[in-house]
């Protein structure tokens, strides 16, 4: 067999014609994605998925979740959230001003019951809620000096409870609100109707912790004491978990005489809440009594920690200080006591005292503060008081000092 191996008649040359064609291609697809790179980025680039928003309901459960935990201002802002989300729900309401009052967060409180009046008229448990943010918001006022104010926000407190009976005439805790916001005006002609309706609310939940609370309350207000402190005990019974029932015992117990006692409740309040700052003014007020000065400052400084904002407490740690005869600093804390209480009454009398004591003793030459001061509580103290000859007294050495620097 011949093989023929015949030569092609010329030699190759250059690229194949397949390999001309890959480079066309990719030259042309080249210039297209260069010219017209938006088109291909939207082409290639997937376009994005939001991330997925969570529920009203979900953020509900969050601070559900939270409060369980004590978070409370973490419950808060899920419950804003959730708010914000879904407008339409009054529990998410409710459950907020709970924790706002909780929170000493109380004008916020207050916005949020005027907007769930609006959306849920006809819901006693909204009024209910209403009336609690109102009654809290007086205290506040009250914690400031202005009694006043909080007068207005009792009443608010008062129309809110009175709705929410009108609406369910056996909510019991609204009745318990009801006797409160009247009590708490101080007025004596409003006594006996907030009797009857705290009584009518033990009446319908015996168990119900406010309604023993007002219910004391009252009793309280009329100089029962023994039978406020009967009251309190059952409120603890039914519910152990509220500092302010302690807190009230522990006073009712000062008022019976048994200092001791009134501080062992103080404590028990601190076991349930550390950081209520109203049972460490009790313990200041308490060691004060008994002459534990230095007890006194130290339970006064961590109130006024905790809540800057009460006159007495400011005034309680002044008084700490000026009894250990240490007056600046028991002038920066009188200041700011008689600042927020504007004006001496018979019962803040002693703290505007003790601010113009603290500034002749402070200071000679402060003398043109302190009597204006002394002149105040002259004003309003019976003429044979303690406070009254100490702003006598004041005022004479007052004016010694003057007649010293008089050339």
């Amino acid at each position: 067999m011949v093989i023929k191996n015949t030569q092609p008649p010329y030699p190759r040359r250059g690229p194949s014609c397949l390999l001309v064609l890959v480079v066309l291609t990719g030259v042309s697809l080249s210039v297209f994605v260069m010219t017209r790179r938006d088109e291909v980025r939207s082409i290639i680039i997937p376009t994005p998925i939001p991330t997925p928003t969570r529920s009203a309901t979900e953020y509900a459960l969050l601070a559900d979740l939270s409060e369980q935990d004590k978070a409370y201002a973490e419950a808060i802002e899920y419950f804003q959230t959730a708010i914000r989300l879904d407008a339409t729900r009054p529990e998410f309401y409710i459950r907020l001003i709970d924790l706002l009052v909780k929170e000493n967060r109380t004008e916020e409180a207050v916005v949020a019951a005027e907007q769930v009046t609006l959306l849920a008229p006809d819901n006693d448990r909204v009024w209910t809620a209403a009336a609690s943010a109102y009654m809290a918001n007086g205290n506040r006022l009250v914690d400031l000096g202005d009694q006043s104010g909080a007068n207005l926000q009792y009443a608010q407190a008062w129309r809110a409870a009175r709705e929410a009976t009108n609406i369910n005439p056996e909510n019991a805790t609204a009745y318990a609100y009801a006797a409160g916001a009247l009590v708490l005006q101080g007025d004596p002609n409003k006594y006996a109707q907030a009797q009857e309706l705290a009584d009518f609310a033990v009446f319908l939940q015996p168990r119900n912790p406010w309604a023993r609370y007002y219910m004391a309350l009252t009793f309280v207000y009329l100089g029962r004491y023994q039978q406020a402190i009967e009251q309190l005990q059952f409120g603890i019974e039914a519910d152990p978990t509220i500092p302010a029932l302690y807190y009230s015992l522990a006073y009712n117990y000062y008022a019976t005489g048994s200092v001791p006692l009134a501080i062992i409740t103080l404590e028990e309040a601190l076991r349930v809440d550390p950081n209520y700052a109203a049972a460490y003014d009790g313990l200041a007020h308490m060691y004060l009594q008994l002459g534990e000065d230095a007890l006194a400052e130290e339970n006064a400084l961590k109130s006024v920690s905790l809540n800057p904002n009460v006159a007495r407490a400011q005034g309680r740690l002044g008084e700490a200080y000026f009894r250990r005869s240490n007056f600046p600093k028991a002038v920066e804390h009188l200041e700011r006591a008689v600042a927020m209480y504007g004006r001496a009454t018979a019962l803040n009398a002693r703290f505007f005292n003790m601010l113009a004591s603290s500034y002749y003793r402070a200071d000679e030459s402060l003398c043109d503060k302190a009597e204006p001061l002394f002149q105040q509580v002259l004003q309003v103290s019976p003429p044979d008081s303690p406070v009254a000859v100490q702003a006598s007294e004041g005022l004479e050495l007052c004016r010694l000092a003057t007649l010293g620097r008089t050339p």
